[in-house]
């Protein structure tokens, strides 16, 4: 992450496919005690924000260099959503309530970014004092996999 202002503080070191050898703020560093679905094994991640600007921003595993997904506030695109999360599911990442913390969600763009689809069901929270994070699953038909971000 080439960042505009210098690095103060300490920094992580972290290699990515996607944009080198990287000096990440450790506070952008969050441990996942439970690993992202399907990722077994890695529990650390560092969000870079996007080169570019925008409301993207990259997590990018400190542990497998071509592991990055593109995230995103959700209520970028659907300002009504809402998790509903009992308290001991957040208990591993040290968070009371969601809203203490920082919600995100992993997005999935094709060749064609108009088809840009989000996964509401699997939204990330990010206990930003502690530098945890979890990948809740929610239950129920009311938010999906595959929203579209872009509505027609």
């Amino acid at each position: 992450m080439t960042t505009t202002a210098p690095l103060s503080g300490p920094t992580r070191s972290v290699e990515s496919t996607r944009f080198g050898a990287l000096e990440v703020p450790q506070e952008r560093v969050f441990r996942f005690p439970d690993p992202v679905l399907g990722f077994p094994g890695l529990h650390e991640y560092a969000v870079l924000e996007n080169r570019s600007g925008g409301p993207f921003e990259w997590l990018q595993s400190c542990e497998l260099p071509s592991l990055a997904f593109i995230i995103t506030n959700p209520l970028l695109f659907k300002p009504d959503y809402r998790i509903r999360v009992k308290r001991e599911e957040l208990a591993s990442i040290g968070l009371e309530k969601p809203e203490e913390g920082r919600v995100a969600v992993i997005l999935v763009v094709p060749k064609d970014p108009s088809l840009m689809t989000a996964n509401l069901q699997g939204p990330l929270v990010f206990n930003l004092q502690a530098r945890l994070a979890k990948q809740l699953v929610l239950v129920g038909d009311e938010y999906t996999t595959k929203y579209r971000v872009f509505r027609e």
